[in-house]
């Protein structure tokens, strides 16, 4: 029987905090595709301290729905 690992969350909750990599991670959006949603205009919200970046629940949610948005009108 294998140990139970530490496993990412496969969902993103609006009442949490995440850092940017476990954004990343939860949501399964590479840093490129962050870029290249900046370049159209669509920026995730973040807060930053130190050399930290942080992401909402709510805002990496509406983020997502916004990028879904777009791909849809295109």
């Amino acid at each position: 029987m294998s140990k139970p690992g530490k496993q990412p969350p496969s969902f993103i909750a609006p009442e949490r905090l995440y850092t940017l990599k476990g954004f990343q991670t939860a949501s399964g959006m590479s840093t490129t595709r962050l870029f290249e949603a900046r370049k159209i205009g669509i920026v995730l919200p973040r807060i930053i301290l130190g050399k930290r970046h942080f992401v909402r629940g709510s805002d990496a949610i509406a983020f997502i729905e916004r990028l879904a948005e777009n791909a849809q009108s295109n």
